[in-house]
């Protein structure tokens, strides 16, 4: 249970990291700390010495120097005490072993900076040999006091001390970290377990709107994440709703085509028969009629199209680009009224990567709008429809094909520019204008592009991008080139 509260509670794993990172600082700062407290050690031994030198030379016949010499020996672990008097060592107390090994500390230094090698060293160490402390004498006429101290009394003093630190540092790492762990859980945690709730019961239910958070106005991070969900629940909220509003309003576009159909079917019948009647003038507004009821049909067919949730992915094949374009021309400039020349001055040789039916749609759309804007245009010219296409070589290694298709219409209107590649924002003629929108969501489906690339009074170009498939052959010859 407690695993399961630290691996998913971010405070408690505060708590944890908290905890660690406390006890590892004392941990870099327990050897210096040691050093200072050994050196301190050293120096109360050595403080001590001096007043028992003082008290038991000082006072001749003192009847209590052996008690306190006793006493001092088994409270300070001190082993013997001597002093230096005119070049002879003199014994105050107990005697230095004979054959021990003594490690030698100048207590007289000024200034004297801890040694922390020596207090690993003694820390760490087996307690064999004694230390041979020399210090400032506390009897005028000597020369120097010197204390012999085992060193198992300093390895067991350091133990000691080491003890109560560890326990002091952890007393101090888990109030650090428990003051930690009241702050971030009032600041941080308790809010962000209010936001995840709330995203949560977003989740599950959108549209319901009881419990929502309440935004706390907090100038921080914290602040900021809790506007920015509010807004983005709002956001999403309109979405659900514009998107509940066009599922609607498709299944009402499909009852409507089915029942809009069989009329045009009948209508369609009527005008085939009035564009065969023998009276031109009824002929021509038969004619007419029929352009009008394929209109009709193809309105419905594009809207119902678009609303799918989107189109069939590419099956890509080679391909050679003039065939495509001329198929896709033949279909739509036959029977086009006037007549629309026709001009392919894409190289034979040019193959591209692409969806057959995909890229026959896109070319299609392209020339059917642009037959459709020449047609409509009261002008003297010939109308003429023009492709060309390049191969370009990619900054990747690949290729890409650049395609334009060219009319000599009227041009495109500024507003029908604005809005071109929009659905169901019109076109120049009164359309859908969902031609050109899945023709260019056709065309990026295949990792090109389609773009307007000019328009004015003396014809339109539009520009497709498809990937191109280059032969090792040509490759060779443009490298030589």
């Amino acid at each position: 249970m407690v695993e399961r509260i630290i691996s998913r509670g971010l405070s408690a794993k505060v708590l944890v990291l908290t905890i660690i990172f406390v006890m590892l600082a004392e941990i870099v700062l327990f050897v210096p700390s040691a050093a200072v407290f050994r050196q301190n050690w050293l120096q109360s031994r050595v403080d001590n010495a001096q007043l028992l030198t003082l008290a038991v030379e000082g006072v001749p016949g003192f009847q209590g120097d052996k008690l306190l010499t006793e006493r001092f020996m088994s409270e300070t672990d001190v082993t013997a005490v001597m002093q230096k008097r005119g070049g002879t060592t003199e014994a105050i107390l107990g005697m230095a072993p004979a054959d021990a090994q003594f490690t030698v500390i100048d207590m007289r230094e000024v200034n004297r900076i801890p040694d922390m090698g020596a207090t690993l060293r003694a820390f760490f160490g087996d307690g064999q040999g004694y230390l041979r402390v020399w210090a400032e004498p506390s009897v005028p006429d000597a020369e120097a006091l010197e204390l012999i101290i085992p060193n198992y009394a300093v390895k067991d003093a350091l133990m000691d001390y080491g003890i109560n630190i560890f326990w002091l540092s952890v007393l101090i790492a888990i109030l650090t970290g428990s003051l930690i762990f009241l702050a971030l859980s009032m600041m941080i945690v308790r809010p962000v377990k209010r936001l995840a709730g709330a995203l949560e019961a977003f989740r599950k239910d959108p549209q319901h709107k009881a419990g929502r958070i309440v935004e706390s106005h907090r100038k921080d991070e914290i602040g900021q994440l809790e506007t920015e969900f509010i807004e983005m629940k709002s956001g999403i909220r309109t979405a659900l709703k514009q998107q509940d509003r066009l599922a609607t309003l498709g299944l009402a576009v499909a009852k409507i085509n089915h029942d809009l159909r069989n009329v045009l079917t009948s209508a369609q019948l009527i005008s085939d028969r009035l564009a065969t009647n023998e009276d031109p003038r009824v002929a021509r507004m038969g004619e007419r009629l029929v352009r009008a009821v394929d209109r009709g049909v193809k309105l419905c067919a594009e809207t119902l199209n678009f609303s799918k949730a989107s189109e069939d992915p590419p099956e890509m094949q080679e391909m050679q680009l003039a065939s495509l374009l001329g198929e896709a021309a033949g279909d739509v400039i036959t029977g086009a009224r006037p007549k629309v020349t026709w001009k392919n001055d894409v190289p034979r040789d040019i193959v591209v990567l692409a969806d057959p039916d995909h890229a026959y749609r896109i070319f299609s759309n392209l020339f059917r709008n642009a037959v459709q804007a020449m047609s409509e245009a009261e002008r003297d010219i010939q109308s003429q429809l023009t492709v060309d296409a390049k191969t370009i070589a990619q900054a990747d290694g690949g290729h890409h094909v650049i395609i334009r298709v060219i009319d000599n219409g009227p041009g495109m209107p500024e507003k029908a520019q604005e809005t071109l590649f929009k659905p169901f924002s019109g076109s120049a003629r009164g359309g859908t204008g969902l031609g050109l929108t899945i023709s260019r969501e056709l065309a990026v489906a295949h990792g090109g592009e389609l773009r307007l690339e000019s328009t004015s009074e003396a014809g339109t170009v539009f520009t497709v991008v498809l990937p191109a498939v280059v032969s090792k052959v040509k490759k060779a010859k443009a490298a030589k080139s």
